[in-house]
C-alpha cells in the first residue's frame, strides 16, 4: 500500500536536524584516516598525455597523421598560399610547359574544383582547357556543361551551355554561356533560374542576364519573364534576390484580396535590411475604394535599448474625403546599467520605456485591420515611463514615474465604451528588505529557501485628469474633471517555508488621501479618504507518493502530490460610500483571487475581510522531468462576517456565503490537453462561471481546438460618483469557439475557425484557410467574417503565393492564421544545407 510522505527537506527546528548529523561526523571521522591510507597510488605521470590521445601501434619514428573525432573547418587560405592538387588516371607533358590529364580528371585548389573527361592545362598562360563532362564547384555553387575554359589562377573562364546549382537556396537553371569574372563573380547569358527540382518545373524565370556573386549570396537579372506553369505571368526589367539564407533588401510575396470596406486590397511589402540590428519593411497598400495607403515598421535592437515604430497613412479616404492614419511606438531602454536575461534589469539600472499609438478616428481599426485582434481594439495608450533603482545605503528603493492618457474608440453607436482616467502622473517609491536574502549551498546545486522577516514599504502620487467636455452621461468614468490621489502602504511578514510546508503570518496597512476636483460640485459630497489595517496568514502543507499504478497509463515513473492550503485574512470594516473609484475594478473569483487579502484590483478600495480559506491541489508530475502532467484544484471560502464594502458603496445585505471553486488542467501524451474551471454557487443551484478549454496536437501542422465560455453577473449598485447606474443580474457571457489545422494530403491542410454568441444566436467570427505546398511553392488563401459592432460586419478574402527562394512570404495571411487559430504553424521551410553537404 502506497503512502504520501512529506517532502524531504528541513521539517524540523535547526538543533534537532543538526544533533544526528554531528554525532556521524564524530562515527565517520574515525574512519576518515584508514580509509585515506588503503587508497590505490595515482598512475605515474606520461610524457605522451595528451587532450585528443589516440591509440597507434609503434611505427618508431614515422610520423602518422593524427585522428580526429569530427570532421572540422580549417582556416581560410589566400589563393596566392595555396597549393594545387591534380589527379586523373593518366597524366603526361612536359614539365613547367604543359600537362594532360585523361579519364576523371581532377584539379583542386582552395576549396574549388575542375573536373572533366579531360584537362589540359599550360602554365604559361594559366588556362585550363575542360573537355567532355566538364565541371566546377566551389563550396554550395556547381557548374556543368560540355566544355570549359578556366585561368587557374586568375579564377576566371568561361562555359558554353552550362547548367548550374545554387544548394544554398535549392537554385537550378541553365545558360547559354557563362563568363566568370572573378573568384566568386559568374555572369549567365539567356538564363533560367528556379527553386523547383527538374522533375516539378512549376514555376521559372528566364532572363537576358544573370549575375550571381557568391560571396555577397545575391544574384541580380535583367528583362526577366516571370512563367508559371509555362504561362508568362510577370515582367521585370530589373531584379535581385538573394542566393543564401541571408537577409537581403528587396520586394516580398505580395498579399492580395477583397474586403467589404476597401473592396480590392493589394499589399505589396519591400524589405530594408539597414543593418544586422535594424530593418525597415515598406508596406505600400492599394484599396480601389479608398485610395493608397503608405505603411511601413521600423525595428532597432542594441545592448541598451530595442523597440519598434510603425506607422499607416492613407492621404485622402475617397468614402470619407479625410485623411486617415495610425501610429505605434514601442521601446525599452537601459540609460545607466545594464540587462540581464529576458530584459529584467540589473540592481541599480536606470530604465524607461514608451509605449504610444493612436488612430485618426472611430472606425480606422474596424476598416483597416486584417486580424481578429486589431477590429476589436477600441482604446489606445499612450505611456511613457522610467525606473531607477537607488545604490548604496538605499539599495532597497526603487522610484519610478510614468505618464500615461488614453484614446476610447466609439465604433458603436448602441453601445459606449468607457474611457478610463488619464495619469499625469503617477510617481512611486517602494522599499523591500528580506532580513535573510536567498542564498546558495556550498555545492552550489541548491537555494535557500526564503525565510526570515520581509519588510515592504511604498508611497504612490498620482494625478488623474479627464476632459469631460460635456459627455458625462455618454463616456466620463466618474464626475471629477480632476485629482490627486497619496496611497501610502506598509507590510511586514515572517515566512517560514521548508519543502514540505511553509507558515507566512502578514501585517500591513494601506492609507489613501484625496484631493478631487468635481466638473459639477451641486450635490456632491466631499471625497473621503481612509487608512485601513490587514492581517493575514498563510499556511500549506505538501505530501507526495510514488503512483506506481499509474507507470503503465504514462509508460514512465509518476508522482503524486497532495497539497493542502490554509489562508486567514481579517481586515476591520470602514466605509468608503464616499470614495471615488480612479483605476480600481473588482479581481473577480477565481482560484488565485479567493487566497487574495483584496477582493479588489486598484487602490481605492479596500475589502472588510474576515474570513478564511480552504483549498487542496493535487498534481501529477514525471519523477524524472518535473513535467506537470495534471493537477485538480478545490477551494472553499468561509466568511464569518459579511463583506459591507462594495465596488459602488456599501452592500445592503451582505452574505456570508462564498461559493465553491474548481480547475483542472491535464497535459496528457499525445499532446492533448484540457483546461477547465467552475464557480459553483448551492444556494442558486448554478454555475456562474464555467470555462472549458481543449486542444490536440498530435504532429506539427495538426491541430483541434475547443473552447467554451459562460459568465452570469450578479446585480451592480447605482453609483453617483462613478457615474454608475443600478444594473440587473443576468447571464452576460455565453460563448462557444472552435479552431483547427489539418492536412487533407501532402500538398494541401485546411484551416478554420468559428465563434458563436449563444446571447445574441450571431456568429462572431468566421475563418476558412487553405495551404497548398507543392516543390517549391505555396499558396494561401484565407476567408474572414467578423461581426465587428452590432451595425458592421467586415468580409475578406485574402491569397498570397510564395515561390521558395525568391520572394519570402507575406505577413498578412500567415498572421491572420496564427492570431485565429492556435497552434497554427506555417508550411515549414528546407532545412538549410550543411557545408559538407557538397564535400568533395
Amino acid at each position: 500500500m502506497s503512502h504520501y510522505r512529506r517532502r524531504a527537506g528541513l521539517c524540523a527546528p535547526l538543533f534537532l536536524a543538526m544533533t544526528p548529523r554531528v554525532i556521524m561526523g564524530v562515527i565517520l571521522l574515525q574512519f576518515a584516516l584508514p580509509i585515506r591510507a588503503q587508497a590505490p597510488a595515482p598512475l605515474p605521470p606520461s610524457s605522451q598525455t595528451s587532450t585528443n590521445t589516440v591509440l597507434l601501434p609503434d611505427r618508431g619514428n614515422v610520423t602518422v597523421l593524427k585522428l580526429d573525432d569530427q570532421l572540422r573547418v580549417g582556416r581560410p587560405i589566400e589563393d596566392g598560399k595555396a597549393l594545387t592538387f591534380t589527379s586523373s588516371d593518366v597524366i603526361d607533358g612536359v614539365v613547367d610547359r604543359d600537362m594532360h590529364l585523361k579519364g576523371r580528371a581532377q584539379i583542386r585548389r582552395n576549396g574549388a574544383v575542375l573536373k572533366a573527361d579531360e584537362i589540359t592545362y599550360d602554365p604559361d598562360t594559366d588556362i585550363a582547357d575542360l573537355i567532355g563532362n566538364a565541371e566546377l564547384s566551389k563550396g554550395n555553387v556547381v557548374f556543368k556543361g560540355p566544355q570549359g575554359q578556366f585561368k587557374v589562377d586568375a579564377r576566371e573562364g568561361a562555359m558554353q551551355a552550362p547548367s548550374y546549382e545554387l544548394r544554398d537556396n535549392r537554385g537550378s537553371g541553365k545558360a547559354k554561356k557563362l563568363t566568370i569574372a572573378g573568384p566568386d563573380i559568374f555572369v549567365f547569358d539567356k538564363a533560367t533560374y528556379t527553386t523547383c527540382t527538374p522533375e516539378n518545373m512549376d514555376w521559372y524565370f528566364t532572363v537576358g542576364s544573370l549575375e550571381i556573386d557568391n560571396e555577397q549570396k545575391e544574384m541580380v537579372g535583367t528583362h526577366g519573364v516571370m512563367r508559371f506553369f509555362d504561362v508568362p505571368i510577370a515582367y521585370i526589367p530589373y531584379f535581385t534576390a538573394p542566393t543564401g539564407g541571408q537577409r537581403r533588401s528587396g520586394l516580398l510575396a505580395p498579399v492580395a484580396g477583397y474586403n467589404s470596406n476597401n473592396g480590392l486590397d493589394i499589399t505589396q511589402p519591400y524589405y530594408v535590411n539597414i543593418a544586422p540590428n535594424r530593418d525597415l519593411l515598406l508596406l505600400p497598400r492599394y484599396m480601389n475604394q479608398r485610395g493608397v495607403m503608405l505603411g511601413a515598421q521600423y525595428r532597432f535592437l542594441d545592448t541598451k535599448y530595442a523597440g519598434t515604430l510603425g506607422g499607416e497613412f492613407l492621404p485622402y479616404d475617397k468614402q470619407t474625403g479625410t485623411d486617415r492614419w495610425k501610429y505605434d511606438w514601442q521601446q525599452r531602454q537601459a540609460f545607466t546599467g545594464g540587462v540581464g536575461p529576458g530584459g529584467v534589469p540589473l540592481p541599480g539600472s536606470w530604465t524607461g520605456y514608451a509605449n504610444m499609438a493612436r488612430v485618426s478616428d472611430n472606425l480606422y481599426p474596424t476598416q483597416f485591420s486584417q486580424s481578429l485582434a486589431g477590429v476589436v481594439t477600441n482604446q489606445f495608450r499612450q505611456e511613457v515611463g522610467t525606473t531607477k533603482g537607488l545604490t548604496g545605503s538605499l539599495s532597497n528603493w526603487n522610484v519610478s514615474a510614468r505618464a500615461l492618457t488614453f484614446q476610447t474608440l466609439q465604433p458603436d453607436p448602441a453601445v459606449t465604451v468607457q474611457s478610463p482616467y488619464n495619469v499625469l502622473p503617477n510617481v512611486t517609491a517602494t522599499y523591500n528588505n528580506r532580513l535573510t536574502p536567498t542564498a546558495s549551498d556550498v555545492s552550489g546545486k541548491y537555494v535557500t529557501l526564503p525565510t526570515g522577516p520581509a519588510t515592504s514599504f511604498s508611497t504612490d502620487f498620482t494625478r488623474f485628469a479627464y476632459n469631460i467636455q460635456g459627455h458625462l452621461a455618454a463616456t466620463a468614468p466618474g464626475v471629477y474633471s480632476q485629482a490627486d490621489r497619496t496611497v501610502v502602504k506598509g507590510a511586514m511578514a515572517l515566512p517560514q517555508v521548508t519543502p514540505g510546508y511553509y507558515l507566512t503570518p502578514k501585517v500591513s496597512f494601506q492609507s489613501n488621501s484625496y484631493n478631487a476636483t468635481p466638473f459639477n460640485t451641486v450635490g456632491l459630497a466631499p471625497v473621503q479618504g481612509f487608512t485601513i489595517p490587514t492581517f493575514s496568514l498563510d499556511s500549506g502543507m505538501a505530501f507526495e507518493r510514488d503512483a506506481a499504478e499509474l507507470k503503465g497509463f504514462f509508460g514512465r515513473d509518476m508522482l503524486l502530490t497532495m497539497e493542502p492550503r490554509a489562508f486567514y485574512v481579517y481586515t476591520p470594516y470602514q466605509s468608503q460610500a464616499q470614495t471615488p473609484i480612479f483605476d480600481t475594478a473588482d479581481a473577480g473569483f477565481g482560484v488565485s483571487q479567493i487566497f487574495a487579502e483584496n477582493t479588489f484590483i486598484g487602490n481605492d478600495r479596500i475589502a472588510d475581510r474576515n474570513a478564511a480559506t480552504l483549498g487542496m491541489t493535487s498534481r501529477m508530475i514525471e519523477a524524472n522531468t518535473g513535467a506537470e502532467r495534471a493537477s485538480v484544484t478545490l477551494a472553499q471560502q468561509q466568511q464569518f462576517t459579511g463583506q459591507k464594502v462594495g465596488l459602488n458603496g456599501n452592500i445592503v445585505n451582505p452574505s456570508t456565503y462564498s461559493d465553491t471553486l474548481g480547475s483542472a488542467s491535464v497535459r496528457l501524451l499525445g499532446n492533448f490537453s484540457a483546461d477547465m474551471f467552475g464557480q459553483y454557487n448551492t444556494q442558486l443551484n448554478r454555475f456562474v462561471q464555467t470555462t472549458v478549454g481543449g486542444s490536440w496536437r498530435p504532429t506539427p501542422g495538426r491541430s483541434l481546438n475547443f473552447g467554451y465560455r459562460n459568465v452570469w453577473s450578479p446585480p451592480v449598485q447605482a453609483s453617483v460618483q462613478n457615474n454608475q447606474s443600478f444594473t440587473p443580474s443576468a447571464t452576460t457571457t455565453d460563448q462557444y469557439n472552435i479552431s483547427g489545422q489539418w492536412p487533407l494530403s501532402r500538398e494541401v491542410s485546411v484551416l478554420g475557425r468559428w465563434g458563436y454568441d449563444a446571447l445574441t444566436t450571431k456568429t462572431l467570427n468566421t475563418l476558412l484557410g487553405l495551404e497548398w505546398t507543392r516543390d517549391c511553392w505555396t499558396f494561401r488563401s484565407v476567408y474572414s467574417q467578423i461581426l465587428n459592432t452590432s451595425q458592421i460586419t467586415t468580409t475578406q478574402i485574402l491569397f498570397q503565393i510564395e515561390f521558395r527562394g525568391f520572394a519570402s512570404a507575406g505577413s498578412s495571411p500567415v498572421d491572420i492564421m496564427r492570431l485565429n487559430v492556435p497552434g497554427y504553424m506555417p508550411t515549414s521551410k528546407p532545412i538549410p544545407p550543411s557545408i559538407y553537404e557538397n564535400y568533395q
